[in-house]
């Protein structure tokens, strides 16, 4: 059976940074599906902003991304999907 190279192939979503709530956040993709694989990548480099950081993930769905990350801290999301 032949795999087709299109299906190899994901579709990205990056964010914009944004900052955690200590609660859980919906960050909008736009791809109308869940993604298979994602990345929370801190973005606070700051000597100020170090300490403890904490990421959990969500359900995701076809609309959302699902992150509950340490208030105060800064980060993005890196998605994909198939």
């Amino acid at each position: 059976m032949a795999t087709s190279f299109a299906n190899l192939l994901y579709a990205i979503f990056t964010s914009t940074e944004q900052t955690g709530t200590g609660s859980a956040q919906n960050i909008a993709h736009g791809m109308a599906r869940p993604p298979v694989h994602v990345l929370v990548i801190p973005t606070d480099t700051a000597p100020a902003t170090i300490g403890q950081y904490t990421a959990t993930e969500g359900a995701h769905d076809a609309t959302n991304v699902i992150v509950t990350v340490t208030s105060g801290k800064k980060y993005k999301i890196l998605a994909f999907f198939n």
